[in-house]
């Protein structure tokens, strides 16, 4: 019972050493990586956001009016 405990214990401690010691495991990103990703977000955003305008102005597909004049 008591080589469980210590069994438990030991690993506790090894996961919070290695987790302490690693972080997320996520590799660091440098400036330029980092400015790239804000400036993909905010064209995407900016895309999006023409899109839903041209939806509500009705502008986003074609018009069914014909070109020529009926008299």
């Amino acid at each position: 019972m008591k080589k469980q405990g210590f069994t438990m214990i030991m690993f506790v401690l090894l996961v919070a050493v290695t987790i302490l010691a690693t972080g997320c495991a996520a590799p660091g990103l440098t400036k330029d990586e980092v400015h790239r990703r804000h400036v993909d977000t905010w064209d995407t955003r900016k895309l999006q956001l023409q899109d839903d305008i041209d939806a509500w102005l009705m502008i986003d597909r074609p018009s069914r009016l014909s070109r020529m004049y009926v008299r």
